[in-house]
């Protein structure tokens, strides 16, 4: 029966260019139901809104919202004729001139943008040099990723002031463990420099080739929070509950901190 294949695969064809067509539309801002309906509209020519739903196959109530939106966009318009409203497609020409105000909104907002950034940047946080950086840390997870934040990077010096008892219980709190610590970090090749206090009083071989260490005594100076100074960032997390740190990243404020530790360094044995 080659006529009524050929009808079949012309109609086929037909619908496979709908939905090629309803995608299209889709992609330059049509939703999927205006698709449907712009297309049944245009296929149409002037109906009313029963008709173009029967076509494109969206219930009555839903196509006529659908092309009170359609209207908004300037895709259809209306007449009444007796006590009937008709719907008419615009031209698909009408699609062009969508395009051309949408760029020129974008173009709009995208210089009202530019003017905005200096402000914004004035009123952030985001320009370094100008505003400290400030990052806080709440909760276990958040101190484990505040401790590997210290471990960003190859290279260069940490230099810190810890109560080597208290920083072993919270790493092991965050699943962090100080050996793992010193894994990573003789990894990365990053030397450290601390000054440290415990209960221990001075440990013996806790000085190694990649890390100077340098005891104060836990009666004088029983440290309460950890602090590290890494490139420009100072990190500081206090060592009783709940588990909280804040990282300041500040190239001045790093600075006379890290005069502050070579002060003491120095006066250290």
């Amino acid at each position: 029966m080659p006529k009524i294949d050929n009808l079949y695969e012309a109609w086929q064809a037909s619908d496979n260019m709908a939905n090629k067509l309803e995608i299209e539309l889709q992609q330059i801002g049509l939703d999927r139901r205006e698709a449907k309906v712009y297309l049944s509209a245009l296929e149409l020519g002037p109906s009313p809104v029963q008709k173009i739903a029967q076509r494109s196959g969206v219930p009555r109530a839903t196509t006529y919202l659908v092309l009170d939106d359609l209207r908004d966009k300037g895709f259809v318009t209306t007449y009444e004729e007796g006590k009937k409203t008709f719907f008419v497609a615009e031209s698909p020409e009408r699609l062009l001139i969508l395009l051309d105000e949408r760029e020129t909104e974008f173009n709009r907002q995208r210089e009202t943008i530019k003017k905005l950034i200096p402000e914004l940047i004035s009123r952030g946080q985001f320009e370094k040099g100008k505003r400290p950086v400030v990052r806080y840390y709440e909760g276990a997870p958040a101190i484990a990723a505040y401790f590997r934040d210290t471990l960003k990077g190859r290279g260069g010096e940490i230099l810190g002031i810890l109560h080597l008892d208290k920083a072993e219980k919270i790493l092991q709190q965050v699943d962090f463990p100080i050996e793992q610590v010193r894994a990573m970090r003789s990894k990365k090749r990053i030397s450290s420099r601390v000054i440290y206090t415990t209960e221990r009083g001075p440990l013996s071989g806790y000085s190694t080739k990649d890390r100077q260490a340098k005891y104060v005594s836990f009666d004088q100076y029983p440290f309460e929070a950890d602090i590290a100074l890494r490139d420009n960032t100072a990190y500081f997390v206090p060592y009783g509950l709940p588990l909280r740190g804040v990282a300041i990243e500040d190239k001045a404020i790093v600075q006379s901190l890290r005069q502050v530790f070579e002060l003491l360094w120095s006066q250290l044995a």
